[in-house]
């Protein structure tokens, strides 16, 4: 269900300063509409290779991860990036895996905001992100770790009142915001990946093994700037993607950001409770 683990968080799992199931670990619901050190809003983002995003004052660093979605227009840019060329007020997207400069899809028309991943200060700690916060934080319990799964009990979140709640992060909670490292993200979308070169009028791509659904009808831009759009849901599993006729080819090795099927974010708060409610499947809370 984790999208995304922040680099610190990474980091902290492999050198053992986290453990999954002897820390205790915490959720927070993040309205990513509110900024903080770890979230800034887009203002801007070109339709050019490589997008440059306007984020201003976004104290971001080379190589540091984020996550950028909500982009309006330009809708390329929204994904899971490691940026390059900061300046004070902009930053450059490429593909993380690939190396590949990200390609413009469209003008920019409005919204978008940018979550640091780390690995640099702005987005290592709670204290980057505590300033999104909805809700009151709630302790996991029950956690587990077999063969290298991740997962413990569903969460319920009480009598929630707010903003919506576009995303929910886990925290090693130490009683102090500055001290309490980031461990994961979890958005309802998560990135689909071409295997194979998809040519125009093809109704069919190939893509690495799913590890959610996608809704039927959901379009796609890929970082080469190509949409895609879905004839039939796909299901955990699929490594082939059934979609109307391509107006354009698309490149192998290419990226677009995918809703997960009935994730339930975003959500907004009515005063009742929200209850998290972890994947099932083969990797749980997440895997590593």
């Amino acid at each position: 269900m984790v999208n995304v683990l922040f680099e610190k968080g990474r980091e902290g799992f492999l050198d053992g300063t986290l453990d999954w199931d002897t820390n205790t670990f915490k959720d927070i619901l993040l309205d990513l509409n509110t900024t903080d050190v770890g979230v800034k809003a887009i203002t801007g983002a070109t339709n050019a290779t490589p997008i440059v995003v306007t984020a201003t004052a976004h104290g971001f660093s080379n190589s540091d991860f984020v996550f950028a979605d909500a982009v309006g227009g330009n809708l390329s840019a929204n994904g899971y990036w490691k940026i390059a060329n900061v300046a004070a007020n902009t930053f450059e997207l490429t593909d993380p895996v690939a190396a590949a400069n990200v390609v413009g899809s469209a003008a920019y028309t409005s919204g978008g905001y940018a979550v640091c991943l780390g690995p640099s200060a702005s987005g290592d700690n709670l204290d980057d992100f505590d300033g999104c916060r909805v809700g009151t934080d709630t302790a996991l319990t029950s956690p587990t770790v077999t063969q290298g799964v991740a997962d413990a009990a569903d969460v319920t979140h009480t009598s929630v009142t707010g903003a919506s709640v576009e995303a929910i992060g886990l925290y090693k909670d130490t009683g102090t915001a500055s001290t309490s490292r980031m461990a994961a993200l979890v958005t309802g979308k998560f990135i689909v990946r071409t295997s194979k070169a998809a040519a125009t009028s093809a109704t069919s791509m190939d893509v690495d093994k799913l590890p959610y659904g996608i809704p039927n009808s959901t379009v796609l831009t890929f970082s080469d700037g190509k949409t895609a759009t879905l004839s039939g849901a796909a299901t955990a599993g699929d490594r082939t993607l059934t979609v109307t006729a391509l107006a354009s080819g698309v490149a192998v090795d290419k990226v677009a950001l995918a809703p997960i099927t009935s994730s339930g974010l975003p959500v907004t708060p009515n005063g009742g409770n929200i209850n998290v409610v972890w994947d099932n499947g083969a990797n749980r809370i997440f895997k590593l």
